[in-house]
C-alpha cells in the first residue's frame, strides 16, 4: 500500500450561544427539543398474555403424549357436548392440535373498547408445526395475576412470516379490546416518588423521562430550565419544572390548564433545547458489525501513526497559503476544513479513511493505538 498523508483541519465554532454552553458544560452541543430526548411517565407499551390451542395442523401438532395440550382440549371440547371427554385415551393420536402461549403489545397511546391488535403465538411442546393452524378463542389478561380483567379476547388463523421458524407466528389483529386502555400521564403530588418541598401535595404534575442514552443531571436541569423559559412566564410563576435526578424532570400543570392538557404538553414538547453531550465525549466500535461511532466532541493531538504501509499524518498546520504541505515522497493527500482553527476530530479521520477505502479492521487498529498514545481525547469502548 502506498504512503498516504491523511491530514484532519478542524471545524469552526458555530453559534455564540451554542460555544459559552460548551464551555459551561464540557460537551458538544445540538438544537433539539425537549419532546426528541423524552417520553412521559404513563405513555409506553404494556403486554397481555394468555394460554390456547391452535386446531387444524397436519399432524405436526403436540400429539396426545404431550399431557397439556390434551387437558385444554378435553376442557374445550367439554363445552360443545352433554358427555365430556372421560380420559385422555379418547384423545388417542390427536396431532392436529398444540398448545401455544399468547402475548399481544398494547401501543403506547392506549387503546380503546373494539380496537383490533396483533397476537404472537408460540409453540412450547412437542409440536413440529403451526402452518395452517387456527386459534381458537381464547382470553388475553395482564401479566400480573392480582389483575383477573379479560382485557381482550383472541381467536384467528396463524400466519409464519418467517419460513425457517415454523412454531412462531402470528395472527394478524386477532386480539379485540374488551376494556378501554388509558394512559395516565398526570399524577398528584402525594403520588409522586420524589421529595421535594417544591412538589405540592395537592397540585397536578407530569413526569418527563430523559431516554437512557441522553440521561444526565446536566441534560436534566438544561430540560427544566429550557421548560422554564418556555412557559413559567405565561403560567404567571417562577418555576413550572424542576430536575430531581439524572433521568426525571418534573413539570406542574396549572389548573387552568387542565381544561386543554394537550396543549400544555404540546408546549413542552415543542421547547427548543440545546442538547449537552453530557456523557463526554466517546468512540465506540463493534467489531461484529464493522460500525465505528465518534461523538462531535471527540478529538485528537497532533500524532502520526505508520500502519500496514499506511501514514496517517493528523495535525493542524498550515503553509503560507493556508493548506498543510505535504512532502515529495507522499502520493495521496486528503484536506479536509483546511480553514479551520480548533482540535482535529475524530470523525474527520474516519471520513478520510473512507474515502482513502481503509479496511474497517485497519480503521480499528488505527483508533487503537492513537487512543493507547494518548492521542484520542474521548473514551474509547470497543464489543466483540
Amino acid at each position: 500500500m502506498k504512503s498516504v498523508a491523511v491530514v484532519i483541519l478542524s471545524l469552526l465554532l458555530t453559534t455564540a450561544t451554542a460555544a459559552a454552553q460548551t464551555s459551561r458544560t464540557g460537551g458538544s452541543a445540538t438544537t433539539s427539543r425537549v419532546g426528541d430526548v423524552t417520553t412521559l411517565k404513563g405513555h409506553g407499551v404494556n403486554y397481555l398474555t394468555g394460554l390456547g390451542l391452535v386446531v387444524g395442523l397436519a399432524g405436526t401438532g403436540d400429539g396426545d403424549d404431550y399431557l397439556p395440550a390434551m387437558q385444554p382440549l378435553a376442557k374445550s371440547l367439554s363445552g360443545f357436548f352433554a358427555d365430556p371427554v372421560a380420559s385422555m385415551e379418547e384423545l388417542k393420536d390427536t396431532k392436529n392440535v398444540a398448545v401455544v402461549l399468547l402475548e399481544a403489545t398494547l401501543p403506547e397511546n392506549g387503546t380503546r373498547e373494539g380496537d383490533r391488535i396483533d397476537v404472537r403465538v408460540s409453540a412450547f411442546g412437542a409440536a413440529k408445526s403451526l402452518e395452517g393452524g387456527r386459534l381458537l378463542p381464547v382470553p388475553l389478561l395482564y401479566p400480573d395475576t392480582r389483575v383477573d380483567e379479560i382485557f381482550a379476547l383472541a381467536a384467528g388463523p396463524v400466519t409464519l412470516p418467517n419460513s425457517e421458524v415454523l412454531t412462531g407466528g402470528v395472527v394478524e389483529n386477532g386480539a379485540v379490546m374488551q376494556v378501554d386502555n388509558f394512559k395516565e400521564v398526570v399524577a398528584w403530588g402525594r403520588d409522586l416518588p420524589f421529595s421535594s418541598t417544591w412538589v405540592q401535595q395537592d397540585a397536578s404534575y407530569l413526569t418527563l423521562v430523559i431516554q437512557d442514552s441522553h440521561a444526565s443531571w446536566t441534560l436534566a436541569r438544561e430540560i427544566a430550565q429550557a421548560v422554564d423559559s418556555e412557559l413559567a412566564l405565561a403560567a404567571d410563576l417562577d418555576h413550572v419544572a424542576l430536575a430531581v435526578d439524572a433521568k426525571n424532570v418534573l413539570v406542574l400543570v396549572p389548573e387552568d390548564r387542565m381544561v386543554d392538557l394537550a396543549d400544555w404538553i404540546s408546549q413542552i414538547e415543542q421547547a427548543p433545547l440545546l442538547l449537552i453531550e453530557a456523557s463526554g465525549a466517546t468512540v465506540t466500535v463493534n467489531r461484529t458489525t464493522g460500525t465505528i461511532i465518534a461523538s462531535a466532541s471527540a478529538t485528537m493531538s497532533p500524532v502520526i501513526v505508520s500502519h500496514r504501509g499506511l501514514t496517517i499524518t493528523v495535525a493542524s498546520q498550515e503553509d503560507e497559503n493556508g493548506l498543510f504541505a505535504p512532502d515529495g515522497s507522499v502520493q495521496n493527500f486528503v484536506a479536509l476544513d483546511p480553514g479551520g482553527t480548533s482540535n482535529p476530530q475524530a470523525r474527520e479521520l474516519l471520513e478520510a479513511l473512507n474515502r482513502l477505502d481503509v479496511p474497517i479492521e485497519d480503521r480499528i487498529d488505527i483508533l487503537t493505538q492513537i487512543h493507547s498514545m494518548g492521542a484520542l481525547h474521548a473514551r474509547l469502548v470497543i464489543r466483540d
